[in-house]
């Protein structure tokens, strides 16, 4: 299997962040490694000894305590969601919003640290029982993820008390959780408004290395990378990124002889002319068409080389092990080196996806539907994550294309840094090897699609790393 193209990226961000960006043979991959990083990538597995501290205990409360006086106090909102706020920050977890009613609230969080989620659950869990008042007897815990509420685990506080030192805790917390749809509008919801809008960026090297076959030569390119991000309001963002060149030896005096349209193999013109470049403007909304269907809708200069809008639905309910997709791109071919110029070629691409969950974290994706030079074609991804929070993949696609690489193979690595690190982090390290197929079978790479950001906070997911909530 040749080695056909990789880059490297460093960069450092306001959020004390450092990525590493990684593509072998044009799959790229995101390395995130520092003190905070965004809820959106890394695995979910990992019992890997660390040196996190110890979960705080349960308080446990009088169930004769009735009393529900204090919801009188028109502030009770804002002060609970302040004592929360304080009890979650030194685990990474922050309020998103807050609902309290006499006897059951919901608690909406963002997990900005574990990457074993039912630990971040369980401290979540935790902050609840030992702040809410004792006549609060059913806690709803909803984890959201860049605005969209994925999931929620309901439980019961005396269950939550009775199970924390019980030997056979951590199946019996299981069994007597619920795992269902989130609300879209749940009663007396209240948001903190410090969070939105909310503005980040980061600024870093961006190194390419390429071998280029028609020449048989080595090429790299290093230049400068800025991303910067407004969330507007939840699900609601504006993103973009611009690349200057620095130096590089790429070269293109042997053009692309692929008899497809060129949606890849000029990588090296973009490279070339683009300087510099902007990669990628764009409006992304993320938003929730019923409780268990996904939706997201992107417009804008969606990657280096196609600019348009891009659609796509999920349905995936929270308790099942099993979804469909559906995405659609309209999208037009950007120009080499004008930075909000196009091309004539103009393509409607998409795909229809199942997606199918097994025990043992074996899971598999299966895409069919219109590649971006206008072949058809299918995908069939099959991954296994393991319980030390690795992870391993083959993927495939077989397209019409009348070309001889009509056929992209490869595999994918996914290493947790908590695994290097020895403390909890989200951060990933992500790996591809496989054929390029030079245009046929190629996709838009549009940011946010749906599936990898609600997959691990859904029934299947939780119950294989289920150990970790009492963590």
């Amino acid at each position: 299997m040749p080695l056909r193209f990789w880059e490297l990226s460093l960069e450092y961000n306001s959020m004390a962040k450092i990525q590493t960006r990684v593509a072998l043979t044009g799959f790229t991959a995101l390395i995130s490694v520092g003190l905070v990083t965004q809820a959106t990538y890394g695995e979910q597995r990992s019992f890997t000894p660390s040196y996190e501290s110890a979960p705080t205990p349960i308080k446990r409360h009088n169930p004769n305590d009735t009393d529900t006086s204090w919801l009188n106090d028109a502030n009770v909102n804002e002060t609970a969601r302040k004592y929360l706020n304080k009890a979650l920050r030194p685990d990474g977890l922050r309020v998103e919003a807050l609902s309290l009613q006499a006897n059951q609230a919901e608690l909406r969080f963002r997990n900005n640290r574990y990457n074993v989620t039912p630990q971040a659950f369980g401290r979540a869990a935790r902050a609840m029982a030992n702040i809410l008042p004792s006549s609060v007897s059913t806690f709803v815990l909803t984890p959201i993820v860049d605005g969209l509420a994925v999931s929620s685990v309901t439980f019961n506080r005396s269950d939550l008390e009775k199970y924390e030192n019980h030997p056979n805790g951590t199946e019996l917390s299981f069994s007597n959780a619920v795992i269902s749809d989130p609300i879209i509008k749940a009663t007396n919801l209240e948001y903190d408004t410090s969070l939105y809008p909310k503005f980040s960026w980061s600024l870093g090297p961006q190194v390419e290395f390429n071998h280029d076959d028609l020449t048989d030569s080595n090429q790299y390119s290093v230049r400068a990378r800025v991303n910067a991000q407004w969330n507007v309001s939840p699900g609601f963002s504006v993103s973009g990124a611009i690349t200057k060149e620095l130096f590089g030896n790429v070269s293109t005096n042997t053009p692309s002889s692929s008899p497809l349209q060129h949606v890849r193999s000029d990588r090296g013109l973009y490279i070339e002319q683009g300087d510099p470049a902007v990669e990628n403007l764009k409006l992304d909304y993320l938003f929730k068409a019923t409780p268990s269907i996904y939706g997201r809708l992107s417009a804008g200069y969606l990657e280096r080389a196609f600019g348009g809008v891009s659609g796509e639905l999920l349905w995936k309910p929270a308790s099942q092990s099993w979804g469909l997709g559906a995405e659609v791109n309209r999208v037009r071919q950007r120009d080499f080196g004008n930075v909000f110029s196009f091309q004539d070629y103009e393509v409607t691409s998409g795909h229809v996806s199942a997606y199918m969950e097994f025990k043992g974290g074996i899971s598999t994706q299966l895409d069919v539907g219109r590649y971006l030079a206008g072949d058809n074609g299918a995908t069939l991804s099959i991954d296994k994550r393991f319980a030390n929070g690795w992870s391993a993949g083959i993927f495939a696609t077989k397209s019409n294309a009348d070309v001889e690489e009509d056929t992209k193979t490869g595999f994918r690595v996914t290493i947790p840094l908590n695994w290097i690190m020895k403390t909890p982090s989200r951060a990933s390290y992500d790996v591809a090897f496989g054929s390029t197929g030079a245009d046929a079978g190629s996709r838009l790479r549009a940011d946010n699609r749906l599936y990898e950001k609600v997959r691990e906070y859904h029934g299947t997911e939780l119950e294989d790393s289920w150990a970790r909530f009492w963590r």
